[in-house]
């Protein structure tokens, strides 16, 4: 017999699913899809109180901002507290000061989508103190799940805060810790490279929860027990630069290339020069060899360029300490600290589970470690995903946020897969839809009767 808390659950997740495909344009399946805000500049946020340039997706009383910061929690079963950026950057990059949740199966995680789903992901499993994840997804590529790797930690991840930053150009995208290089992933390796304009998501989820695939809660650290909620993760500063200038950017067509992207009164890459990189150094470059780890970077506050493009209204306001960030380009942002306690990432790569083992929507799947030759560094990790959808996608494969059979999870969910196959491989048609409605209300029926 299936009870009305069952039924109430099953409804969430069809719900959130069929919001992620409704809302969800993925340029590469069509010609139709509207232009993404382009940030266009360099901003501080301190999540001491609301934004103006991350809105909350999933589970708003799981989202606490104050003095301290952002605090995501989750309190209870298929909560999922997910933040998605209202902006979009092409080439840049991003430095979160944070400090990841504890908890058994819980999932926090940081990551860049695209609207044709290429991903850039870091994520941290709450039952192990000992190293943190990165991974990468071109186009919501799920044919192997061999792209990501584990990196060592100094410390407990989910004790203290520490600093991850991805540099990402368009020849290659670098994952530091602590102001070291840990990871580089050149453009021309074999299995496809993020280099369309992205939004950020952050957030947490279950990936310990039973509705889950085995594989995934196996990739998770095991099952979730609920009695030790809640589960809070935490930042207390995010720096983010756009490389690129104006108002907007479209795709010139369908092919997901970076050469089709379009900067309206801008230019792509048109400030990589000009933009305000204050923590980690980006000489620190990391050349593939586990053994030259660098030191971090010093610290300089500086005030952020402002986007030379002359419609840079879009979003191109910085957030400074209240968070409220007003239209204004510059924004003054303090040093960052990246701590050089950074410790060499492991090599040693993980093996997520596979694509079959992996659930549809709510889960964070696979990705067994595969060590590159352009991409060779350490271990190997989970990967993110939220579809370009909005709110029900915002945890993206994470969804940084993915989630546990979530209300928010079935699109917001973070699987090991790209953000593409949790929002239904983001190409649901109409047809579809059709039919599992028909199956839904086949089912209901027989339940009634």
């Amino acid at each position: 017999m299936v009870s009305f808390t069952n039924i109430a659950g099953i409804l969430s997740i069809v719900s959130s699913a069929f919001a992620a495909t409704a809302t969800t344009c993925n340029p590469i399946s069509s010609s139709n899809c509207n232009p993404d805000p382009a940030l266009a500049t360099d901003i501080t946020e301190y999540f001491t109180s609301n934004s103006s340039n991350f809105d909350v997706k999933s589970t708003p009383t799981g989202v606490d901002l104050s003095d301290d910061g952002l605090k995501l929690t989750l309190n209870k079963r298929f909560d999922n507290p997910i933040l998605k950026s209202n902006f979009y950057i092409m080439y840049g990059r991003v430095e979160v000061h944070l400090k990841a949740a504890k908890g058994k199966g819980i999932v926090s995680s940081f990551y860049l989508q695209s609207d044709d789903l290429d991903e850039i992901d870091i994520e941290w499993l709450g039952g192990d103190d000992t190293q943190f994840q990165s991974n990468y997804f071109s186009k919501g590529d799920t044919t192997t799940y061999d792209r990501g790797e584990y990196h060592s930690t100094s410390g407990a991840p989910q004790d203290d805060y520490n600093n991850y930053t991805i540099n990402w150009t368009e020849d290659q995208i670098v994952w530091y810790y602590n102001g070291n290089a840990v990871r580089t992933l050149k453009s021309d390796n074999d299995e496809g490279y993020p280099q369309t304009p992205s939004y950020i998501m952050i957030g947490i989820w279950a990936g310990g929860d039973s509705s889950n695939a085995p594989g995934t809660i196996e990739w998770a650290g095991g099952s979730t027990d609920y009695n030790d909620a809640p589960f809070s993760m935490y930042i207390n500063k995010l720096l983010i630069s756009d490389y690129s200038t104006g108002s907007e950017y479209s795709y010139g067509d369908q092919s997901g290339d970076a050469s089709s992207i379009k900067a309206k009164n801008g230019e792509v890459n048109g400030r990589e020069s000009k933009a305000d990189i204050t923590a980690a150094d980006k000489t620190t470059e990391y050349d593939g060899d586990d053994s030259s780890s660098s030191s971090s970077s010093s610290s300089s506050s500086s005030s952020s360029s402002s986007s030379s493009s002359s419609s840079s209204s879009s979003s191109s306001s910085s957030s400074s300490p209240s968070s409220s960030s007003s239209s204004s380009s510059s924004s003054s942002s303090p040093s960052s600290s990246s701590d050089s306690s950074s410790s060499s990432s492991s090599s040693a790569s993980s093996s997520k589970p596979s694509s079959s083992s992996k659930s549809e929507s709510s889960s964070k799947s696979d990705s067994s470690s595969k060590s590159d030759s352009s991409d060779s560094s350490s271990g190997s990790s989970s990967s993110d995903s939220s579809s370009s959808s909005d709110s029900s996608n915002s945890s993206g494969s994470s969804g940084s946020s993915g989630s546990s059979g979530s209300s928010d999870s079935s699109s917001s969910s973070k699987s090991s897969t790209p953000s593409s196959v949790q929002s239904s491989n983001n190409a649901s048609s109409s047809a579809f839809k059709s039919s599992i409605l028909a199956v839904i209300a086949s089912y209901f029926l027989a339940l009634i009767i």
